[in-house]
């Protein structure tokens, strides 16, 4: 029945591959995820707010209630940048909720994408790959390519580093990360350059300067379009780095095993993230395990708002090897 499902899923894609194949996707610096969204079958609403007072607007029109009445309900919002007071709001615990509430249906979103794109790479690469110059054969190229995958896709040992590569990120740990990295939103980073998980660029531009970096250092702080290219930066960087090759093996022996992918579990494995190591391990879990975080442990997306997207990335990053 499963393989049914995929299968429906898979022509699905096709015929979006096809259509979408018309479209230019933009280009964007080499830390930027681009992509090709179906507009016609997203239920995504962009949303933007300048004011604290605005977005709180926004939420209560739309019904966004906090915390959601229903985990399951969470609606398919994609905030464009985090209001320009955020970091005056006095309420230590206001803004934690406000920051949560923002970004957990774009943490949702971008899963959702990694889930379908995975569930059609999965099926595409267990059974006859598609013919050489077909649209998805072509998408196979892209995806590998995108995740920074080199090699024969008939080789059995490229076609597990893809599935290895391309997961979710459970968003309880994205959230705690963001939260950790932004002081829940008030980091000049954060507002100034979209910047919710301290990933760093060594472009000339594209970032913000650390005030507190070294005088030999020429590392700048990556800015972002918007909150979803940053959500989105960050998924792929734990999905390609070379640093958290630990983490997607633990992820992959986890989904082997048939268990669910647990943010506490996997925070385990995330020791090279930061220059605090363990310390910044125990920060994650400790966060991950608030009340606030931990009643999101099920949040999914509004049954009937669900965002088919497909990914392009117009990126020439070399492969790792």
């Amino acid at each position: 029945m499963k393989k049914h499902a995929i299968a429906l899923l898979g022509l699905g894609l096709l015929v979006l591959v096809l259509i979408t194949a018309m479209v230019v996707a933009t280009q964007t610096p080499a830390h930027v995820v681009s992509s090709v969204e179906i507009p016609a079958a997203t239920h995504v609403k962009d949303v933007s707010a300048d004011t604290v007072r605005a977005l709180d607007s926004v939420f209560e029109n739309i019904d966004y209630n906090w915390p959601p009445a229903d985990p399951q309900g969470v609606p398919a919002l994609v905030l464009n940048k985090l209001p320009n007071d955020f970091g005056e709001i006095l309420s230590v615990d206001k803004r934690r909720e406000l920051f949560l509430r923002a970004l957990l249906p774009i943490v949702l979103i971008e899963n959702q994408r990694l889930r379908e794109q995975r569930e059609l790479a999965s099926w595409l690469l267990e059974d006859k790959l598609p013919a050489d110059g077909s649209p998805m054969r072509d998408w196979l190229n892209k995806l590998a390519k995108q995740l920074r995958v080199r090699g024969d896709l008939n080789e059995p040992a490229v076609r597990e580093k893809i599935l290895l590569r391309l997961d979710e990120i459970p968003p309880a740990l994205a959230l705690a990360q963001a939260a950790i990295e932004t002081g829940w939103g008030s980091s000049r980073f954060a507002l100034e350059g979209n910047s919710l998980f301290g990933q760093w660029t060594f472009a000339k531009t594209g970032g913000l300067t650390p005030n507190d970096r070294d005088a030999d250092a020429t590392h700048l702080v990556a800015s972002f379009p918007d909150l979803r290219a940053s959500v989105r930066a960050y998924m792929r960087n734990l999905n390609t780095g070379n640093a958290y090759h630990e983490f997607r093996t633990f992820r992959a022996a986890t989904r082997a095993a048939g268990k669910p992918l647990r943010a506490y579990e996997l925070a385990g494995h995330l020791h090279r993230y930061s220059a605090r190591g363990e310390n910044y391990i125990a920060e994650i879990r400790r966060i991950i395990r608030s009340p606030a975080i931990a009643a999101l442990a099920e949040a999914s997306l509004a049954h009937g708002q669900q965002a088919l997207t497909l990914m392009d990335d117009g990126s020439n990053e070399k492969s790792d090897s």
